[in-house]
């Protein structure tokens, strides 16, 4: 056995085994990506039977499932810390968090995102994750809109281009499709503000 699976296994004890698996499956998605996860190699790493892991996860979708809640969660907490003051410039602030965690994250984005693993209805509390962070941006958006500063579209047609692009911006980030790294912040910015200018209401004074 490695020394860090012999660390986990001392470690363990009864009544904490979901969280040590969550952790462990976390570390391992962080390393290698969610294809490097499989219930009987975390059970081995962590020193207990397989039939144990199982009690509390049916198979492997249900604990990347809760892997990706983890990361919804994660980032609506970080959402949630920018400053709603001026709501034109929060919604390029929660651009920049949304983008900026895609690069610290990178591969537990790729799976909260990846629908060919855990796709949309299967897991009902990954998509409530998924709409709770969702409706961070919504509600600025919204807010920006009670004042008169954006244009009065649909709400979820503007939410859903907001979305659409942060979201871009941070799948062509972590693929390495974007300019140097301390480029990056300078062209989200730039593009965001883009987005912004061209919702905003001209006939606001």
């Amino acid at each position: 056995m490695k020394p860090e699976a012999s660390s986990r296994a001392a470690s363990y004890h009864h009544g904490n085994l979901p969280e040590q698996a969550l952790q462990l499956g976390l570390e391992t998605v962080r390393e290698q990506g969610d294809t490097a996860i499989a219930l009987r190699a975390l059970a081995k790493q962590l020193g207990v039977s397989a039939p144990a892991l199982y009690r509390h996860f049916s198979d492997r979708d249900s604990l990347l499932a809760e892997l990706a809640i983890f990361g919804f969660k994660a980032l609506r907490r970080r959402l949630q810390t920018v400053d709603q003051t001026d709501p034109e410039q929060a919604l390029v602030n929660i651009g920049l968090v949304y983008v900026a965690f895609a690069q610290d994250e990178p591969n537990l984005y790729r799976l909260m995102f990846g629908g060919r693993v855990l796709p949309k209805g299967a897991h009902p509390g990954l998509d409530q994750a998924g709409r709770d962070a969702f409706q961070v941006l919504e509600d600025t958006i919204a807010g920006a809109q009670s004042l008169g500063l954006l244009k009065p579209l649909p709400l979820s047609l503007m939410t859903a281009a907001a979305w659409s692009l942060v979201h871009g911006l941070s799948q062509l980030t972590i693929d390495g499709h974007l300019p140097l790294a301390d480029a990056e912040p300078q062209l989200a910015e730039g593009v965001l503000g883009l987005l912004l200018d061209g919702s905003r209401n001209r006939h606001q004074q």
